[in-house]
């Protein structure tokens, strides 16, 4: 579902993508989503009528109707949370895995624990067959080692230094199930993103929002519930709700609409995160979950040595530099930023701060009206 050219070559891995990029950079580099209603740019112009929720009922009798079993992979959060409600919505029976990452550090165990009653209660619910969690288990040194050499995924993962990153994206990129049946693995994936050219709102998607989705399935397939040729007007629904977000906004602020403003506002750091997910129709679990502010908070200030600490007894810290220095060395050092690690990191020392994400070549859908452009962009 999600390749990369460069030039007219494909390449099926963000790292494989950047490294032939940065060996020839007249080449256009652009992330592809293999779905058919992108490609029709017509379907864009006009907003769907009917309310979001319609179209999210539409897409999960679908895949209900397509796949004998559905595993919904499931952390709470906002987007998750909204397919499980449409789910139990439509009456359709699923099944759901969460991933619980408790024993890498004090926090991450509190942060499970606050939430476990609320996972308790979901795992009542007529139409969940089954909850499982999926808890992180810890990787020695050579299966660590193994996964250096295997790992296929994103740029961005492959620099993370946390061991979680890695089991479920390392060499095991290749899940072995022993299920019968035809069963969809039903991911919360994602939302658009939005930028302004030439006056018009645009739409496009960066591929770091797949980039813990590079796994293959050996009895079934990865269903990205947002994106769909049965239902293309959810995407594209949710896509004019979040102009109509960001506009209410600006008037609020009484600003024009700058591009630095325009990636600010959008970035789950902004005040007005949780304003545009709920104003497109957007919940999650419960209110620590239903914003990635609180996920990524540590007001104790202990997740970045605790961090460092559990990579330092799984004796794997040495073993994260040196490949983050490999993947590094291949890259265009404008691709990415190495700064001193924050609170808000996962190490203590220099560290990758940003990695260039790869776009989807932007989709026009409507023009922005004339308040909100800088006089500069007049035409």
């Amino acid at each position: 579902m999600l390749y990369y050219k460069v030039g007219k070559n494909t390449y099926y891995t963000n790292v494989d993508a950047l490294a032939a990029f940065t060996k020839d950079t007249s080449q256009r580099l652009e992330l592809k989503l293999d779905f058919k209603f992108i490609d029709n740019e017509k379907l864009w112009r006009k907003e769907p009528p009917l309310d979001f929720t319609h179209y999210m009922d539409l897409n999960s009798k679908a895949i209900a109707d397509r796949y004998d079993r559905i595993e919904l992979r499931y952390s709470g959060g906002t987007d998750s949370h909204t397919v499980l409600k449409s789910l139990v919505r439509t009456n359709t029976n699923f099944e759901i895995n969460h991933v619980a990452t408790s024993s890498i550090s004090k926090f991450t165990n509190d942060l499970y624990k606050h939430n476990l009653k609320d996972f308790q209660k979901i795992s009542k619910l007529d139409n969940v067959k089954k909850f499982e969690t999926e808890h992180f288990n810890d990787m020695t040194t050579k299966d660590f080692e193994k996964a250096l050499k295997h790992y296929k995924g994103h740029v961005g993962t492959a620099l993370q230094n946390t061991g979680m990153s890695w089991i479920m994206g390392g060499d095991n990129t290749t899940f072995t199930l022993h299920t019968p049946e035809k069963t969809a693995y039903v991911f919360g994936k994602e939302k658009p993103n939005l930028v302004i050219k030439d006056g018009w709102w645009q739409w496009k998607v960066n591929d770091a929002m797949f980039s813990d989705c590079a796994w293959n399935f050996d009895k079934g397939d990865m269903v990205w519930f947002w994106f769909s040729d049965d239902v293309p007007e959810l995407q594209i629904k949710m896509t004019h709700l979040r102009v109509r977000a960001i506009e209410e906004i600006a008037r609020m602020e009484k600003i024009t609409i700058t591009d630095e403003w325009l990636e600010q506002v959008q970035r789950a750091s902004s005040k007005w995160y949780n304003f545009i997910l709920a104003f497109c129709g957007f919940e999650g679990l419960n209110t620590v979950l239903n914003s990635v502010r609180p996920k990524l908070s540590d007001p104790a200030g202990t997740r970045v040595n605790e961090y460092r600490t559990y990579n330092d007894k799984q004796g794997i810290t040495n073993l994260y530099a040196e490949y983050g220095q490999d993947i590094k060395n291949k890259l265009r050092s404008d691709l990415y930023q190495l700064g001193e690690a924050d609170s808000e990191r996962t190490y203590t020392g220099e560290e990758v701060i940003h990695v260039d994400g790869v776009w989807t070549k932007p989709i026009p859908i409507k023009p922005v009206p004339v308040e909100f452009l800088p006089k500069n962009q007049i035409k």
